[in-house]
């Protein structure tokens, strides 16, 4: 059995994320959460401005699961959305949230390994790549094969998986491995026996997947999994000839937060500052964030502005970016302007810029 075939038996055996029979009415999309999986958003934090992005995106969510398509979906209206995943059970959850949400026309599922998407479902304007590049045997083949069915300026969303940040766990799946734990249950058995102030069954308890055995087999016993350090990040996104846009992490995780430690960090690059913040231990995260292809060029922003179309009409909504929570509203002029735009609340309509 190949690593792929053994990944796709894996979530056919459990499905990511975890659903029951009454899931598709329960499973909850938080509106904060929508404004970064908004095409148009990362479009704007990648190239400078919404100048030349697509009026109806093609978005290819890979690896999708049970539920991101919906998501997806929800923050980006109007957007024609191909959820692609090894596995056929995990299509079958995502295709009920789809339907009692209304969105079955929207959303098109496709069962594949995502290096054989084929070429008539391309070209993509958006990937949403989250939670599998790291679950790959060979990561850098699997982000060639997204560029290969990408448009000519097309905009990367990615969560991978950060080594430092995910230490304990890594620690505690290679003690599971010697002594041949290989289900749920005598994982469970395994940090019950642990004294209770021991690190990993601290942190077993903190990590939220450990509630159900889908989420355990996810974290602890996948059959591929490897994680990144910042500058191991950094060269493999060279490698594949993509650029990081826009850091997604809490404000402590950001690469300019690390400037403000000490004089010297400031001479760093956004990536040393990175691998500065996961060795102290501030970005206690995986690395999220947008990317475009190396060397093209940004935009002038302009003077005009778009809304984020995946935020509500008004109320008051929380800023993962900033940390904070901004008052919006549509119908009056924005208030704290900078603050809307820095978290991508507003979205710079712009002009091209000569490269």
């Amino acid at each position: 059995m190949g690593i792929l075939e053994e990944v796709r038996a894996h979530y056919e055996a459990s499905p990511y994320p975890p659903l029951g029979l009454l899931s598709p009415f329960l499973q909850p999309v938080r509106r904060d959460e929508r404004v970064l999986v908004n095409y148009r958003a990362a479009y704007a934090a990648s190239y400078g401005s919404l100048a030349g992005a697509a009026e109806k995106p093609r978005i290819a969510v890979v690896g999708c699961g049970t539920f991101e398509a919906v998501a997806i979906a929800l923050a980006n209206p109007g957007a024609e959305i191909v959820a692609i995943d090894l596995s056929e059970r995990s299509l079958r959850h995502l295709r009920w949230q789809a339907f009692w949400r209304g969105l079955g026309k929207q959303i098109k599922t496709l069962q594949c390994d995502l290096h054989q998407i084929p070429a008539h479902e391309g070209p993509f304007d958006f990937f949403v790549a989250t939670g599998v590049i790291h679950h790959l045997p060979k990561p850098l083949l699997g982000l060639q094969a997204l560029l290969a069915r990408a448009t000519a300026r097309p905009v990367f969303r990615c969560m991978i998986y950060s080594r430092w940040g995910r230490s304990l766990l890594y620690g505690t799946k290679s003690m599971a491995e010697a002594m041949g734990v290989r289900t749920p249950k005598d994982l469970r058995r395994m940090i019950a026996a642990l004294p209770a102030d021991h690190p990993y069954r601290i942190y077993f308890h903190l990590y939220e997947d450990s509630q159900t055995d889908a989420g355990l087999s996810d974290g602890y016993l996948h059959p591929c999994d490897q994680a990144f350090t910042a500058l191991e990040l950094e060269r493999l996104l060279e490698a594949a000839g993509l650029q990081v846009s826009r850091f997604l992490h809490h404000p402590d995780g950001q690469p300019t937060y690390a400037s403000h430690m000490t004089p010297s960090m400031k001479s760093l690059t956004d990536w040393e500052r990175l691998a500065v913040l996961e060795i102290y231990g501030d970005l206690q995260e995986n690395f999220l964030f947008f990317a475009r292809p190396a060397g093209l060029a940004h935009q002038d922003p302009g003077q005009e502005w778009e809304w984020n179309e995946a935020l509500p009409q008004r109320g008051r909504v929380f800023s993962k970016l900033l940390g904070e929570y901004l008052e919006v509203d549509k119908s009056q002029a924005p208030r704290e302007p900078d603050k809307l735009k820095a978290a991508l609340f507003v979205l710079p309509k712009g002009k091209y810029a000569r490269a």
